[in-house]
């Protein structure tokens, strides 16, 4: 049986007026979020913290700025490492990023919901080691504010950066109290902002969008929407880097073509 049908009326009100305080706090649309999966995810948060209902959660949260935090931590799915799958960075070092600095000297690269910043700063690494003298723009969002305070830090442990080449790690990592730091002169590459990629404009003409392991609870429409923004967002030649799990499934209708696996270019 579904999960929602099998709620009394005041079950799905009191979920339905949760939805809506969430989204005008935040500007997170559950809505567009798969509706069982999130569901589950959010009773089990509620029972946690102790709440009896939905809307006591976010009255709890409300004034809670730690629980908050938490709520934005698991909403937002914020696990990641330096060069995570480093087959697949291999590729992006020796296929996807060559064929794009033949185009152009000087890069548009999106991380779009870079958590705490292993993504972005492993995209830095190789844009300095394949086009140093290039004057790359990098950008890195994410909907977490406290998540992007974090990530501006750049300090990792070393479990984040186990698939880190070695070389990188001597040049780009330095010893800090709660593991390693990425220097100074590599964070100063990277632009952090707050981004909803499920409300807020996109900028254009990016020669790469990473975004990997973000979309496994939105719904269909909302993945749809979101690569049709992607397609638009992209330069003509231009790539987008999905996660291990995640497909572009109309990739053809939207004018991606699949040159790599998890690799879609941008030929209309």
């Amino acid at each position: 049986m579904d999960e929602k049908a099998s709620l009394s009326a005041s079950e799905r009100a009191d979920y339905e007026a949760f939805k809506q305080r969430v989204r005008r706090k935040s500007g997170i649309d559950l809505s567009l979020y798969k509706e069982q999966q999130m569901h589950r995810r959010l009773r089990a948060m509620v029972e946690r913290a102790g709440a009896a209902t939905f809307c006591d959660y976010f009255a709890l949260m409300d004034r809670d700025p730690s629980e908050w935090a938490h709520f934005l931590d698991r909403m937002t799915i914020n696990v990641s490492e330096l060069f995570r799958n480093p087959e697949k960075w291999e590729e992006l070092r020796t296929v996807t990023l060559p064929a794009l600095l033949q185009r152009r000297r000087s890069l548009r690269v999106w991380s779009a919901g870079c958590s705490f910043g292993a993504e972005p700063y492993s995209l830095a690494m190789l844009l300095e080691d394949l086009a140093p003298a290039g004057r790359h723009y990098l950008l890195a969002t994410d909907i977490d504010a406290q998540i992007l305070e974090r990530a501006r830090e750049g300090v990792f442990t070393e479990t984040d950066v186990v698939n880190v080449p070695p070389a990188y790690r001597r040049k780009w990592l330095l010893p800090h109290p709660k593991g390693l730091q990425v220097v100074p002169a590599l964070r100063e590459r990277v632009t952090f902002r707050r981004h909803n990629l499920l409300a807020d404009p996109f900028e254009k003409d990016f020669d790469l969008i990473v975004c990997r392991n973000v979309v496994i609870y939105f719904t269909e429409d909302a993945k749809q929407r979101l690569y049709e923004r992607f397609r638009d967002a992209l330069a003509p030649g231009g790539s987008v880097f999905v996660g291990g799990t995640e497909r572009i499934f109309n990739a053809e209708g939207l004018g991606l073509e699949g040159r790599l696996p998890f690799f879609y270019t941008r030929v209309a």
